[in-house]
This record gives structure tokens, C-alpha cells and sequence, in this order.
């Protein structure tokens, strides 16, 4: 039943967050629709922010290296980079039809950089570490032309390619200690090509910008500083002009006249990474630690003045503004005449006015895997995720990003919402459990060595006093939450592999643990005993309870659906998610008639949990999808992947579920007068800051005490325990050990 998808409705995103900031130049914006374009995975995304649209288009083996787009905007061009021993693509596309033209192969592994010529007469690609050669592609024939070395022998691998603005003909390719001038010879499928002179300056290139003129370029380097060089062209034969040759006119920093000649020199930090030539001499600059600066070239002292200067690098830049932001600088685009997009490889773009020099960040996204998507119960206003280093709160109504959480250097695992929702539980994997506050972000409680080798798995009781934590060593360990206290209840043994998932029935009784060991146990969290125990061939990836309590739901690594009596653990029905990758998560509705799985076949289904067929399908990740969350309103569920990108699906109509049964009974438990093991818990010394959580503070709040386009970062304190001080053994008589002390 399950490989039956005859009939499957397409399932349409709501919203999408992801980019891919890594690509060098690798955000481009159209000059008549004003989307914008980029690189996700193994796809290019086109996103309309006016409209609050975004399509992919797919024809990519792997991950996207490289992109540009032409100055009409009539064509897209794409390399990516591929396995050891494999080729590396380079892909045309029709923008309009959003279909691929024209592509080849020549490139081996990788492809680093590829641009169009002025009026769209050619596309220039150049080729990674293990291929080092240029190709030259006519948008005419639709065929490559020609194809040669990029670089000497006694040179570097270049890094990034521009084109002339006038002239289809000329480019220039830059990279480690490589500066060179090419002319495309389109009748005779020929290059010549000509080296910039260095003088004795030797560089590893970035970026490289031309002027409007085709006079001047302005490359960005690794140590920090401007390269200006003059073209002098063009020639066909000649490259540049004769009589004369490209050369370099100095290696420009910033003037600091608070210091003296000599020391005057700022460099930027971790490298010039983008680059932008502005009107009237001016230059847009974005380094590797994240700075932005606007500078032009002084006026106040000649260029020839600094011959004499003691350092490589002449202070002949004097800056305007300056403004920060998190992350290197990948790409800088021209949105308007005052307005750029900028793009940084922590997968964030930022919305700069040159003019009035105010920065506003628009999109983000995770820059790592999406580890855990949840949605706080009876409330689908918002929904959080867990990734590297941070935890995030989104708005689903919004399509934006509230409230992040961040712990440097360690990943989330597991994030969860109290039921009440006034704070938030998660696990990391440095084995600290930390609870925030929903709306301020500040933490409430940490119990520091919950796991030893870290935290995986996390489930919160609808009382909110009881959690349940397992770890990567096996164990599964259930809590005891008080204001001021956190007591260990007990720790069940069973498993010998990491947890992967945890979930709890709605009478707070049992809980379920998946482990990679091949088995689920469920538990009973009253009287700390296995109840049951299913095992099958899999490394079972999830598992969750059907909302009644009487049956689970699990998938594995196999590509396997089973579904299994809570009763005596027997096997009800099995389901073929996928025949050739595994299912890694997998949410249930609120009434339980439909259910979804994510795999790493990058597709999202939607099934019929009485039927076991599969009623719908997306397809619009570009890497493995390895969580989801179905929203509490059943209209719409989330999806996360590897490369950090969410994906908020709307569910057709039809499939929206209904109460089943359509009137429930309520149950309630027993009242029992025997000693329990949460009676019996001796006292946890608490390693967390003893604060309660502030009245008022609840997670439904959050939408109104967000501004609309803003977002509220806040950084976890360490949760080590401070280290009381050793005693003086001669306080207390008084006797001084050392005669120098006296």
C-alpha cells in the first residue's frame, strides 16, 4: 500500500527559509521582476519577497557551487561541485521557462566560478583545485569554444572570474597569487591571455570588482587590503593595449590619522570577501569578520607620495561609514540606486541603505541541520527549531524569525514546549539541559551532566513537572521539575545505542524510546519498569504515540513504516516509505487520521493512517529532510533538512482530519495513596540561576511583544558550576608558613 502514490495530491509550500550563504557572489537579484536568486543544495531558488513567493528549479547531481545571471536577465548559469572522480556540471538556464539549455561536463569535480560576458555572448567558468582550467561557453552555438589552463605552474589556482562591462570579449581571473587578462577569440576558438604585473606584491585574490569604464579594477585580498590595478585595454591579439600592459598602482588600506606615518595603515580583518564600486569613486567593502565599510581614495595626499611609505599597504582609503553584522560577507547586490542585500555565510541577508546607513536584517535560516521542529500545544501562532549553536522561534503567520536563543559551540539536540507554555526545554549535546523563558529567552534552570556523552532526545509531560531525557550512551533518564529544584527520578536501562526520539502518552504514564539499536521499549515512567519491547532490522529514527495511547508509529533506516500494538507490542501493519533511503522523522495529526515522514530521499509525504496510502507529496527541499512537526490547527505542518532550509507546507482541505472518535471520553487517573519513586527522590544540588519564570510570561504573548520585522538575539550564560575556594589550612591558628609574608 505504501508504493502506491497513484492519485497524490501535490503538496504546495506556504513559505520557505533557506539560502545558501556560503556561494561565493552566489545571490543575484533580476532586473525586471526584482526576485531574488540563489543557491539552495542542489537547487536555485527564486524567491519574491513583495509576494512572499519562492520556487526551485532542479537539474543539479549535487551541490551548487556557482551562479550567476546575465545582465538581461534572460539566462541563469550554474556550476556545482561534485564527488572525487566525478564531473562537475555547468548548467544554462532559460529564466522565463525556468528550464535548463544547455549544459556540459568539461570541468572535473568542481566548479569555482563562473560569470557571463557583457551582452550575454558568453559564459566563463572556471574550474576547482583538481581541474585548474578555464572554459569558455558561446550562448550563440550553445557550445563550448574553447578551453585552457587557467593559471602557470609557478602561480595558484584562481578563484573568481569577472567579465568587462563593455567589451563581450575580455574578463579577468583572480585568485592565489594569480592576476591575469584573457581575450576570447570567438572566430578562431582562442584565448590569449596576459599577466597583470605585481611588481614585487604578491596576493591571494577574493573578489574583483571593474569600474564602469572598463579603466580600473579593485580586487579584494587575504591579507585585508585593495589591490587597484589599471586594465589598458583592449586588444584582441594583445590583450591590453600596445605600447602598454596591465599593472598594479598599490595595495590600499584605511588612513587612521590618530596615528603617525608609518602606523597610520588599518587593514581589514580576516580579508576583503565582497567588494562594490560605487559612483564617484566610492567602494562598498565587506570583510571576513563581518564588517561593512563605505570608503573613496583620499584626495588630500597624491598617489605617488607613498612611494617612500615604510609598509606594503598605502593608507590612500578613508572611510565614510561603517556598520557590522554576524558572519563573513559573501555577496553584495544592488537592490535599488541606495539599497543592497547582503548576504553573509551564516545564511542571513541583511537590507543596507547607503544613504541613510541604516542596516535591517530580512531573511534568515539555520546555517547547519535542522535538528528538532515543535509546536507549542493548542497554539500554531508560532513553532520552534533547534540547529547549531542556537535554538529559534518562528512566526508562522509572519514568515520570520522572533526570538533566538544561542549557546556557542554546542548543537540543540532536542527542543520542546511546556504545556502550559511558559518556558522552553531543550537538550544539547555538551549534556546540559537548559530551560528558557518564552518570550525574554533568559534562562530558567540548567541541570549540567544530565547525559555523559551528551543529550539526544527530549519529552516534556503535560504537567510540565516530569521530563524525560535520553542520551547518546542509551540511557533514558526522567526528571522531576520544581521552581527551585531538579531532581533525578531514575534512569532506565535497556538500550545499548544512542536515543533518537522520545514521546509520552497523553496520560503521562509511558513513555517510548527509539534507539539505532534496533528496538523501542516502552516504559512506565510511575513505577520505573519496562513494560514492552518491539525490535525489528532497522536503526529506528523516530516514534510517536497515536493520540488514543494504543497503538505507535515508528520508522527506521530501512525506508520502513511500522505500526505496533501498545498492548503486547505485536505488529499491526508495515508500510515501504522508500525503497532506497531511510525515513527520518515522522509527525502525527491531532486526531490522528493523518500522518507525514521526511527521508533522505528529499521528499515529504502525507498518509492516511487507516488507509496506509500516500494522499500527498512536496519535493521542494534540496538536501535530506530530517525533522517535522505537524501544527496543532492540522492546517499546516513544518519541515527541516541538512542545509538548514524550514519549509512551512499547507495541507489541502480534504485532509485536514476529524475528531476520532467525535466525542471522546475523558480519562483521568487513578488517586493512589502508595509511595512512588518521585515521593522517594533525594535532594539535586540546583546548578541553574534559581529564577522563576516572570509572571505573565507565556509563549501566545510572543507574536505581540515582537515588532513586526525585527528579531531578539540573546546569548545563554555558561551553566559550570563556580569553583568554591580551596581553605586556608592556617586561617584558623594563625600561623604564617612563609617569613617573608611576616
Amino acid at each position: 500500500m505504501g508504493d502506491s502514490h497513484d492519485g497524490c495530491r501535490q503538496l504546495l509550500p506556504r513559505a520557505i527559509f533557506g539560502i545558501n550563504g556560503k556561494v561565493e557572489n552566489g545571490v543575484r537579484q533580476h532586473p525586471v521582476t526584482g526576485s531574488i536568486i540563489f543557491a539552495l543544495g542542489n537547487k536555485i531558488g527564486i524567491a519574491d519577497y513583495k509576494k512572499n513567493t519562492q520556487e526551485f528549479v532542479a537539474g543539479h547531481t549535487n551541490t551548487i557551487s556557482c551562479l550567476d545571471l546575465s545582465k538581461s536577465g534572460k539566462y541563469m548559469a550554474s556550476g556545482q561541485i561534485n564527488h572525487m572522480g566525478f564531473r562537475g556540471y555547468v548548467i544554462i538556464w532559460d529564466y522565463e521557462q525556468r528550464k535548463e539549455i544547455a549544459r556540459h561536463d568539461l570541468h572535473k569535480v568542481s566548479v569555482q566560478a563562473i560569470c557571463f560576458t557583457a551582452q550575454d555572448r558568453c559564459v566563463v567558468s572556471i574550474g576547482g583545485v583538481d581541474d585548474g582550467s578555464v572554459i569558455v561557453f558561446d550562448m550563440e552555438a550553445f557550445s563550448p569554444i574553447c578551453q585552457t589552463p587557467a593559471s602557470r605552474a609557478i602561480s595558484g589556482n584562481a578563484l573568481t572570474v569577472r567579465p568587462l562591462h563593455n567589451n563581450p570579449y575580455f574578463f579577468v581571473t583572480a585568485g592565489d597569487r594569480h592576476l591575469r587578462l584573457w581575450s576570447i577569440l570567438r572566430e578562431q576558438k582562442k584565448l590569449y591571455v596576459q599577466d597583470v604585473l605585481m611588481a614585487s606584491k604578491t596576493r591571494v585574490f577574493y573578489c574583483a570588482r571593474i569600474n564602469k569604464t572598463d579603466e580600473f579594477a579593485y580586487l579584494g585580498t587575504g591579507t585585508g587590503d585593495i589591490v587597484k590595478i589599471v586594465l589598458n585595454c583592449c586588444d584582441s591579439e594583445h590583450v591590453s593595449k600596445k605600447g602598454s600592459t596591465s599593472c598594479i598602482l598599490g595595495a590600499f588600506g584605511t588612513h587612521n590619522p590618530r596615528k603617525p606615518t608609518g602606523r597610520d595603515c588599518n587593514r581589514y580583518v580576516n580579508g576583503v570577501r565582497a567588494l562594490y564600486v560605487l559612483e564617484g569613486g566610492r567602494l562598498l567593502i565587506g570583510a571576513g569578520n563581518g564588517d561593512i565599510e563605505l570608503v573613496e581614495e583620499r584626495t588630500d595626499v597624491p598617489l605617488i607620495n607613498f612611494r617612500d611609505y615604510p609598509g606594503p599597504t598605502w593608507p590612500y582609503l578613508r572611510t565614510l561609514k561603517k556598520t557590522h553584522v554576524s558572519g563573513r560577507i559573501s555577496s553584495f547586490v544592488r537592490s535599488r540606486t541606495e539599497m543592497f542585500y547582503i548576504c553573509t555565510d551564516t545564511n542571513e541577508i541583511y537590507g543596507l541603505n547607503i544613504k541613510t546607513w541604516v542596516l535591517k536584517l530580512l531573511r534568515t535560516c539555520h546555517t547547519k541541520s535542522v535538528y528538532c521542529i515543535t509546536f507549542p500545544k493548542n497554539y500554531s501562532g508560532v513553532f520552534a527549531t533547534s540547529g547549531k549553536e542556537c535554538i529559534r522561534i518562528w512566526s508562522s503567520g509572519r514568515k520570520q524569525e522572533l526570538l533566538r536563543i544561542m549557546v556557542y559551540n554546542f548543537n540543540c539536540a532536542c527542543v520542546r514546549f511546556t504545556h502550559d507554555g511558559t518556558s522552553i526545554v531543550s537538550v544539547w549535546n555538551d549534556g546540559i539541559i537548559r530551560a528558557f523563558t518564552p518570550i525574554t529567552g533568559r534562562l530558567i534552570y540548567a541541570i549540567p551532566n544530565a547525559h555523559n556523552k551528551g543529550c539526544s532526545a527530549l519529552a516534556v509531560a503535560s504537567s510540565g513537572r516530569l521530563i524525560v531525557t535520553g542520551g547518546i550512551e542509551g540511557q533514558v533518564r526522567v526528571w522531576k521539575i520544581d521552581p527551585y529544584r531538579q531532581d533525578l527520578v531514575g534512569v532506565l536501562k535497556d538500550h545499548s545505542g544512542p536515543i533518537t526520539s522520545l514521546d509520552i502518552n497523553y496520560l503521562d504514564t509511558e513513555v517510548i524510546s527509539a534507539c539505532t539499536d534496533g528496538s523501542c521499549v516502552i516504559w512506565d515512567i510511575k513505577r520505573m519498569t519496562r513494560k514492552q519491547v518491539v525490535t525489528a532490522n532497522t536503526q529506528f529514527m523516530s516514534a510517536s504515540y497515536f493520540p488514543t495511547g494504543v497503538q505507535v508509529i515508528t520508522c527506521g533506516s530501512d525506508g520502513r513504516i511500522i505500526y505496533w500494538m501498545v498492548y503486547n507490542g505485536a505488529l499491526i501493519r508495515e508500510l515501504t516509505a522508500s525503497k532506497k533511503s531511510s525515513v527520518n522523522c515522522l509527525a502525527i495529526n491531532e486526531t490522528g487520521d493523518y500522518f507525514i515522514t521526511v527521508g533522505s530521499d528529499l521528499q515529504v509525504k502525507l498518509w492516511d493512517y487507516n488507509s496506509g496510502a500516500v494522499v500527498g507529496i512536496g519535493s521542494e527541499h534540496a538536501s535530506s529532510v530530517i525533522s517535522c512537526a505537524y501544527s496543532p490547527c492540522m492546517t499546516m505542518f513544518v519541515t527541516g533538512s541538512t542545509d538548514g532550509s524550514l519549509i512551512i507546507w499547507d495541507v489541502p482541505r480534504d485532509f485536514w482530519g476529524r475528531p476520532n472518535p467525535p466525542d471522546a471520553t475523558k480519562y483521568s487517573l487513578p488517586k493512589t495513596s502508595s509511595k512512588t519513586k518521585m515521593n522517594e527522590v533525594p535532594s539535586r544540588v540546583n546548578s541553574g540561576t534559581n529564577l522563576k519564570t516572570p509572571r505573565g510570561e507565556n509563549i501566545d504573548g510572543l507574536l505581540k511583544a515582537t515588532p513586526k520585522d525585527d528579531l531578539c538575539c540573546v546569548e545563554c550564560p555558561p551553566c559550570a558550576k563556580k569553583e568554591a575556594k580551596v581553605p586556608d589550612p592556617y586561617a584558623e591558628c594563625g600561623i604564617v608558613p612563609d617569613v617573608r609574608k611576616c
